[in-house]
């Protein structure tokens, strides 16, 4: 294999072509093209503020950058401002303990095993106060189409089995 530059980010990585892609640009395009969606941004205050300029329903969905990837832990929707339901994300705890990054995982001092008294070693990977870190979003025509758009994401992304949404998307 060739070293190349990603067609998108420029960095370096091993390609078969000139024009080819990085790893972690093909993931995050091939993410938010499933998801029809804008993002990711960081879940903040000021960034909703910043790329939601209208009141409108929507869907979105929630989850953390992996070495550069979006990855969807949680998708949603609102039927009448998704921005307002996107502020109500900010700082709130994730629904789930096993669904989140790997970069998530915090690390602990104590003893495991054969290891030596005050080894790090990793804790859970969520915890209580975990939050989701990342958005993205779509603008939705009416709130059927929304409803319509959560159960296309719902299912896109494992559903119950793999995303951190409680139950099913609802009516």
């Amino acid at each position: 294999m060739l070293e190349v530059s990603c067609f998108w980010c420029e960095r370096r990585h091993p390609g078969d072509h000139a024009l080819s892609v990085c790893p972690a640009c093909a993931g995050r395009w091939t993410t938010l093209q499933a998801l029809e969606m804008s993002g990711s941004y960081a879940l903040s205050d000021e960034a909703i503020d910043e790329a939601l300029t209208r009141m409108s329903p929507g869907n979105y969905a929630l989850g953390f950058m992996d070495d550069g990837v979006f990855d969807v832990f949680y998708v949603g929707r609102s039927d009448s401002d998704v921005r307002r339901r996107l502020h109500e994300w900010v700082g709130r705890p994730t629904h789930g303990e096993s669904h989140a990054s790997p970069a998530k995982a915090a690390w602990a001092l104590g003893r495991s095993g054969p290891l030596p008294v005050g080894a790090p070693v990793l804790a859970p990977v969520a915890s209580a106060t975990s939050s989701y870190t990342r958005f993205a979003y779509s603008y939705a025509h009416s709130a059927e189409e929304a409803y319509a758009k959560e159960w296309r994401n719902y299912d896109a992304f494992g559903g119950r089995r793999v995303l951190d949404n409680e139950t099913q998307p609802v009516a």
